[in-house]
C-alpha cells in the first residue's frame, strides 16, 4: 500500500498470518567471534565509560562507584519460603543488602572493576566521603570471565554514547573492590551499628528521660505480637530500642520499594546525605561532645546508603523451635516487677523501670535497672537520689542479677535472628559475676 492508498497483493497464505512481511536479501555469513565466557573463572570485569552520563548535575562530586548485591529470598522444601521484613510491625518487600565494595573513579569519569560472577549487583555513585549520591534501582549479573562495558549510569535510552577518546579505566587493570568495614557479610544493625551508638550516644540518649525523647539504648524489643496479626507466627522476630527510635523518628531517609513506581529516582533522594541522624552528629553542638573516627563514620554512612536495614537474614516460619525472645518473657517481667514494687515504688512506677530492653545480654550485671539503685562504692551508678542498695549482698538486689543472668544465658542458647549475628563475637555473658 502506497501513500495514496493504492493496494497490491504480494502474498496470501490461508494457514498463517502475513500481517507483517519482512523483506530479505542474501548476505555473507558473519564471522564467528571468540567466546567471551570462561566457565573456569568465578569473576567478571566491568568498564563504565563515564559514570556521570545521565547524572551531569552531580558529575563534579562523583569519586567512587559502590557495587552491592540484593540478596535473593531463599526457598527450600524443609524451610519453605523465607521472607524478610523491615521498618515496623508490618512486613514489607525489602531485602538484606550485601555491600561487595567500592572502587575509585578515574579522572575522566571512567571506572574498571571486578565483580563476582552469577551474582545480581547494582551500582551506587559516591562522593569523596563514599556517601551515596545516586543509586541504581535495577540490577544486572555477569557470566564467569565476562568483560562488559556500560556507557554510563543513568543515560537515556534515546541518547548515543558521547564521542570521546577510549576510557582511561579500560587501559588499566580492573580495581579490586574496597570492602566495607564488616567484610563480605550483610550489614547487621545490632552487630555493626549499635556499638557506635553505645560509645557516643547512649550516655545522653538513654535511661528514663533520654535527651530529646530519643532512646538509643541497644536493648532488644519485641514486635512479634503485631507481626502475628499480619503474617502469623514468626519465630524470633524483633528489633531493638535504638532501631525503633531511628525508624519512628524518621532519622534516616529510606526508600520504600513496595510503594515506589518506575519513576526515575533523582540524586540524593535517600541515604546518608538525607539523614537527620548524621546531620545532627555533624552539628556544632554534637561535635563538641563526640568525634566519630573514620571507621565509625563509614559504617554509619554505608548502613544508611544500604537503606538502613536491621536484620542480616531472613524469617523462617518452619523453624524447629521458637527462638527465645527475652523482650516478651512475662515471667521474668513479673518477678522483676515484684522486687521493684517493694524497693522502688516510692519514687517510680514499677512498670517504668522494669524494662527488659535495659538488660545487657553481654554483661548482665551492667543492666540499667541493676546499676541505677546501687551505691557507687558498690559499683553502681547511684542514679537515684539515695542508694536503694548499699551493696550487692542485699537479698532483693541479689535476686535481680540472678534473674537477668539466667535470662541472658537462655537468650544466647536459643538466639533469635538478630542475636544470631552476634553469636560469633559475644562475650561470655553466662559467666559474668553477679556483683559489679
Amino acid at each position: 500500500m502506497d501513500v495514496f492508498g493504492n493496494k497490491e497483493l504480494i502474498h496470501r497464505d490461508p494457514a498463517i498470518s502475513c500481517f507483517m512481511p519482512m523483506p530479505l536479501r542474501s548476505r555473507p555469513r558473519p564471522p564467528v567471534l571468540p567466546d567471551l565466557v570462561d566457565l573456569t573463572q568465578d569473576r567478571a570485569a566491568c568498564v563504565i565509560s563515564d559514570v556521570s552520563l545521565g547524572s551531569e548535575e552531580i558529575a563534579d562530586r562523583i569519586r567512587y562507584v559502590r557495587i552491592a548485591e540484593p540478596i535473593g529470598w531463599p526457598y527450600d522444601n524443609q524451610l519453605g519460603g523465607q521472607r524478610y521484613g523491615e521498618k515496623g510491625p508490618r512486613l514489607i518487600n525489602w531485602t538484606p543488602i550485601r555491600i561487595l565494595g567500592d572502587v575509585p573513579v578515574e579522572r575522566d569519569g571512567s571506572a574498571h572493576f571486578e565483580v563476582p560472577a552469577d551474582t545480581a549487583v547494582y551500582f551506587q555513585l559516591l562522593d569523596e566521603n563514599r556517601m551515596e549520591l545516586r543509586r541504581m534501582r535495577s540490577f544486572i549479573s555477569f557470566q564467569p570471565g565476562e568483560k562488559r562495558a556500560c556507557a554510563g549510569c543513568h543515560e537515556s535510552r534515546g541518547l548515543t554514547p558521547r564521542a570521546a577518546p577510549p576510557p582511561l579505566a579500560a587501559s588499566l587493570p580492573p580495581h579490586a573492590l574496597i570492602p566495607p568495614p564488616w567484610g563480605d557479610r550483610p550489614v547487621s544493625f545490632l552487630r555493626d551499628i549499635q556499638p557506635i551508638l553505645d560509645r557516643h550516644c547512649v550516655q545522653c540518649h538513654g535511661g528514663l528521660k533520654p535527651a530529646g525523647g530519643l532512646d538509643f539504648h541497644g536493648g532488644l524489643t519485641d514486635w512479634s505480637r503485631e507481626v502475628e496479626k499480619w503474617w502469623g507466627l514468626v519465630p524470633g522476630y524483633g528489633f531493638n530500642r535504638a532501631f525503633e527510635t531511628i525508624t519512628q523518628a524518621k532519622l534516616v531517609a529510606t526508600a520504600k520499594p513496595n510503594l515506589q513506581d518506575a519513576s526515575i529516582t533523582p540524586p540524593m533522594a535517600y541515604g546518608a546525605h538525607r539523614s537527620k541522624l548524621l546531620e545532627t552528629l555533624d552539628s556544632e553542638a554534637h561535635r563538641e561532645r563526640l568525634q566519630l573516627n573514620l571507621d565509625e563514620r563509614l559504617r554509619l554512612t554505608m548502613w544508611m546508603d544500604a537503606n538502613a536495614p536491621y536484620h542480616a537474614n531472613f524469617v523462617n516460619k518452619r523453624a524447629d523451635q521458637k527462638a527465645y525472645d527475652i523482650a516478651s518473657d512475662k515471667a521474668l517481667t513479673q518477678q522483676l516487677t515484684a522486687v521493684h514494687e517493694r524497693r522502688c515504688a516510692t519514687c517510680h512506677k514499677p512498670a517504668d523501670i522494669t524494662r527488659l530492653d535495659w538488660i545487657d545480654l553481654r554483661q548482665p550485671d551492667r543492666t540499667l535497672f541493676l546499676l541505677a539503685p546501687l551505691s557507687k562504692p558498690a559499683g553502681g551508678t547511684q542514679a537515684c537520689r539515695e542508694p536503694v542498695y548499699q551493696d550487692a549482698t542485699d537479698p532483693d538486689y541479689h535476686s535481680g542479677p540472678d534473674l537477668v543472668t539466667a535470662a541472658a544465658r537462655k537468650a544466647w542458647q536459643s538466639p533469635r535472628r538478630d542475636l544470631q549475628t552476634l553469636t560469633d563475637q559475644k562475650l561470655a555473658a553466662t559467666s559474668t559475676a553477679h556483683a559489679p
